[in-house]
């Protein structure tokens, strides 16, 4: 059936294969949904909960992008996307330290706070969208595609990751939060060090979360 359910999934395995790579357009509502054999409506209602996700992102006036790739449904492909993060992204920002221009400090400086909240409330859904909006931010920075196309692999989808937060008994919120802060406080700062240590930290509290030792 061409449900909005159905659709989703259709999306996602799309994804998966590499029908369309991170931070690229999709596209328009009218050819896609011709495409997939659906009415506009129900493509519009499995546009909208991918974006809920985090995995692609609506920009007014230019359309729908890519942001993340969904994550395997089995918790192997969580723990190895999780892995590949500790190992790319700490060295990856650490070369950013200091580099950023004023705008995108200032997006940085919105997620963390959010992020702070939604982990005090016990909202991990949204703890896991300010997680993934925080990272892509930094990512569409580097002014490096390939680099930024790397790193983004490795950022799981909202949706996995929340499922993880809620279901894990190893979940430490504070310590989340004061990694991503410190992390923001490298960047600001121009402190590699500091970045890299921060960052590595938060990503081994992710593995925690696996019950994976640091």
């Amino acid at each position: 059936m061409n449900t909005p359910a159905n659709t989703e999934r259709r999306l996602e395995q799309a994804l998966l294969r590499g029908k369309w790579t991170l931070f690229e357009r999709l596209p328009a509502e009218r050819p896609l949904a011709e495409e997939l054999g659906v009415s506009r409506a129900t493509l519009r209602t499995a546009l909208h909960t991918l974006v809920g996700r985090g995995i692609l992102e609506t920009r007014r006036g230019s359309g729908t992008f890519v942001r993340a790739l969904p994550c395997r449904a089995d918790s192997t492909g969580l723990a190895d996307s999780l892995r590949a993060f500790r190992i790319v992204m700490p060295p990856l920002l650490s070369a950013m330290a200091g580099t950023l221009p004023p705008s995108v400090m200032l997006a940085l400086e919105r997620h963390l706070p959010s992020a702070g909240m939604a982990l005090h409330a016990g909202d991990m859904r949204l703890f896991a969208q300010n997680h993934l909006r925080f990272f892509s931010t930094l990512l569409q920075a580097t002014g490096n595609a390939r680099l930024a196309q790397a790193g983004a692999a490795t950022l799981p989808d909202a949706h996995a990751l929340a499922r993880l937060l809620q279901e894990s008994s190893h979940v430490r919120l504070e310590e989340f939060f004061k990694h991503l802060a410190r992390t923001l406080h490298g960047l600001r700062h121009a402190d590699a060090q500091a970045t890299t240590a921060a960052a590595t930290a938060y990503a081994s509290c992710l593995l925690q979360c696996m019950g994976e030792e640091a």
